[in-house]
């Protein structure tokens, strides 16, 4: 804005310098042809009129940057000295040979007052100019240092919240508490911490993760189907890549977990009606109730995704893994054992391309 003005200014000052060059016209008409003559004096002096008016156009950020009593009084002097000059100038013009040469002194006379007003005027719009340059060096300055503190204040943030999303998806294998930066994170881990503080039936439940096993789902399932009506059950089947390998190559206590990071990563995108299971294998299965099948699929392909991009600490280090899985709609007609057998043959699908895929029926 502060720009904007300072060029508003600058057609101030080309109205006042412009009107350096109409009075030179005026004095310099040659008044041997009293007609043309005539023309070219009346049509400077509307010039001149329209010039002065110009000068004194108001700006928005004025009462900023001047005083309205200096600029009005300024303006009120021109306009005054102007109005003289004109006048002077017309009957200069129309003046007889006899009375020309008093006409004309009077004329340069006035002329003398009002280029003493143009010079004050330009005087003080050079001095608003300067003042506004001034004062955009300043907010440019200022606004600078203002985003650069946003900059730093953002990226901040953004460590904040990189950290604690590595703290949710790395595998606690000291027991420390985490303590959370973030707001929204810190209620993730909070809902995660009481989550896995629930008191379940250990008969129902898998020893390696304590996720529900496939009587837990099943139970679980038959009790909660009756609050599905309006949506449709999905049954989404996850297997790990290469296991043999990574059964392998850690401890019992680091699969252990490994499988509890999974089911919490797979416990973000639970819903009420939703269950989360482990069957005897490396299996996890993941049983939704959502409105839509692109809404269900969407989510289980976010899940590998965010697998894959996940860091998982061992004791030997960090550790990456991918998930392949097998997506599925569960009929009423089929049992839940049913749907994860036909799901399995989902997943030997999705691992022909190289694994970490999702798999489903068209």
């Amino acid at each position: 804005m502060q720009l904007f003005h300072i060029s508003q200014y600058g057609e101030r000052l080309s109205a006042l310098k412009n009107q350096h060059l109409l009075i030179e016209k005026i004095i310099n008409t040659d008044l041997s042809d009293p007609k043309m003559a005539s023309i070219l004096i009346n049509g400077a002096v509307s010039e001149i009129a329209l010039s002065v008016k110009l000068s004194g156009q108001e700006a928005l950020l004025d009462a900023f940057v001047t005083s309205n009593e200096e600029q009005a009084s300024l303006l009120r002097s021109l306009e005054l000295s102007s109005e003289a000059f004109r006048d002077s100038a017309l009957i200069w013009g129309e003046s007889l040979a006899i009375s020309r040469t008093s006409e004309n002194s009077r004329m340069m006379t006035a002329r003398s007052a009002f280029l003493a007003d143009i010079d004050r005027m330009m005087d003080y719009q050079v001095h608003i100019i300067n003042q506004s340059i001034a004062t955009a060096k300043t907010t440019a300055i200022l606004l600078f240092f203002t985003c650069l503190l946003m900059i730093f204040f953002y990226r901040y943030r953004l460590n904040q919240i990189y950290s604690d999303l590595d703290k949710v998806c790395s595998i606690d294998i000291d027991g420390s508490k985490k303590e959370a930066s973030t707001q929204e994170v810190d209620f993730i881990l909070k809902r995660l911490f009481r989550r896995s503080r629930n008191t379940i039936n250990p008969t129902f439940t898998h020893p390696l993760s304590g996720l529900n096993n496939l009587m837990g789902l099943a139970s679980l399932f038959n009790t909660k189907k009756t609050g599905k009506s309006g949506n449709t059950v999905f049954l989404a089947l996850f297997e790990i890549d290469q296991y043999e390998l990574i059964n392998s190559t850690l401890s019992k206590e680091d699969i252990g977990n490994l499988f509890i990071k999974l089911g919490e990563i797979i416990s973000l995108y639970e819903q009420p009606l939703d269950l989360i299971g482990h069957l005897e294998d490396d299996r996890l299965v993941f049983i939704m109730s959502r409105s839509s099948k692109q809404t269900a699929l969407q989510e289980c392909e976010t899940i590998v995704q965010s697998v894959e991009e996940s860091s998982f600490n061992a004791q030997l280090g960090p550790i990456k893994i991918t998930l392949s899985a097998g997506f599925i709609l569960k009929t009423p007609a089929k049992s839940i054992e049913e749907t994860i057998e036909d799901a399995s043959k989902l997943i030997e699908k999705a691992k022909e391309g190289g694994g970490n895929r999702v798999a489903q029926l068209r």
